[in-house]
């Protein structure tokens, strides 16, 4: 059982940190290109493909995370699992209280100044936690990968 669980908290970060640098560093960049009449439908579109492809995987991400934290059988790992929780807890928050508020606002108006704004607060806030996460999870990934085991 346990193999499993670290294959899907691997599987679920490592999408993660792919989608999120698409999201920031492709997706926001191209929506100055986008006409201003076609923004909003284009937006609200897009949030709705969002909810399953990021939003959920980030919730059950940040789950199991926290479960990994609680099991005694990664013990040897529990501080870099629990400063893991931490961080994409972290990014969670962020991303609920900066980043949708401003997501709303744009699936009303296009307003290149709040992209920007998008663009800002991702690179400040949210790209540090996803490096900090991703050297934990490829530093845990070579650890259990170079004892000749997975678990």
């Amino acid at each position: 059982m346990y193999k499993y669980l670290l294959v899907v908290y691997f599987f679920l970060n490592f999408y993660l940190a792919g989608v999120f640098v698409l999201e920031i560093e492709v997706n926001y960049r191209t929506w100055l290109l986008i006409g201003a009449d076609e923004f909003p439908l284009y937006h609200q579109t897009l949030t709705k493909l969002l909810r399953l492809v990021l939003l959920l995987p980030l919730a059950i991400a940040g789950m199991i995370s926290w479960l990994m934290v609680i099991l005694a059988h990664f013990k040897n790992y529990r501080t870099l699992f629990l400063i893991h929780a931490l961080f994409i807890t972290a990014f969670s928050i962020v991303s609920l209280t900066m980043m949708v508020p401003l997501h709303i606002q744009l699936s009303q108006v296009f307003d290149a100044e709040m992209i920007q704004q998008l663009i800002f607060r991702s690179a400040l806030f949210r790209l540090p936690l996803q490096i900090a996460m991703l050297t934990i999870n490829l530093y845990l990934l070579f650890r259990f990968l170079g004892k000749g085991k997975i678990v």
